[in-house]
């Protein structure tokens, strides 16, 4: 049996409307707002976030749709951005037991901007990948955003080596650049030279760890260290804290 590809995972941006928006509005959709809908899988009846002409954001419910226009009806004008003013990238070691599943759908809520799984020493290895259901991680990330709410779907790349993704661009032109290690000592404080609304991107391990070689090639690609306590985490839990760190220092995640 052939193996089965993993989805299309490119977003196609937030859903747009050209005018400014009022609750109660009967909206007109376009062909670009209809294929957002369609990639998003938001049926008639079904509520939807868009952005209006203003940069003000609503949540509206879809009343009809016939190919490539559609009616919707704005019901709420939403108090702030859904979107986190930072731009985060999570770089996550493929886990097994199919909790990347769990992953997408939660580092989505939590608002990060792109997640690419990566495979590691003691991460899920290329001959189980199947096992993992990896087609339906992109999937994942729109259940996600219906959930809380957001504008704006997250990419879901291909797993891909480790090495591939510290040479990737959006690694690169990172303002910084964090790595989960328990290894470490020391109370440096590594959001010192970070700003709010940037872009960053953390990486974060298999159980059982980043390898010494791994560790070092993520050192040398300009990762900083960031420790979550004294407690031995799993990695699911790992990266929900990890992500809850960042967008409090450096997002919207605040008190």
């Amino acid at each position: 049996m052939r193996p089965k590809q993993q989805k299309a995972a490119a977003s196609p941006g937030p859903i747009r409307y050209g005018s400014p928006i009022e609750v109660g509005d009967e909206l007109s959709l376009d062909a670009e707002a209809m294929k957002g809908l369609a990639f998003r899988e938001v049926n008639v009846k079904e509520a939807f976030t868009l952005v209006d002409a203003t940069g003000a954001w609503f949540r509206a419910s879809l009343k009809s749709a016939e190919g490539e226009r559609g009616m919707a009806v704005a019901y709420e004008r939403m108090k702030h951005s859904p979107e986190s003013p930072a731009s985060l990238t999570l770089v996550c070691a493929v886990l097994s037991r199919q909790r990347m599943i769990f992953v997408v759908q939660k580092a989505t809520e939590l608002g990060v901007s792109r997640i690419v799984p990566v495979l590691t020493a003691h991460s899920v290895q290329p001959k189980d990948l199947e096992h993992e259901k990896p087609w339906a991680w992109p999937g994942q990330a729109i259940k996600g955003v219906r959930q809380c709410r957001r504008g704006i779907v997250p990419e879901v790349l291909a797993a891909q080596p480790l090495a591939h993704a510290l040479t990737a661009p959006w690694w690169k032109s990172a303002d910084a650049r964090f790595v989960l290690d328990d290894r470490v000592e020391g109370s440096a404080d590594p959001f010192a030279d970070a700003r709010p609304s940037g872009s960053y991107a953390l990486a974060v391990g298999p159980e059982g760890g980043w390898s010494d070689k791994e560790l070092a090639a993520l050192t040398a690609a300009g990762a900083l260290p960031l420790v979550l306590g004294s407690r031995v985490l799993r990695a699911e839990t790992a990266v929900l804290a990890g992500l809850s760190v960042l967008q409090h220092r450096l997002g919207d995640l605040h008190s």
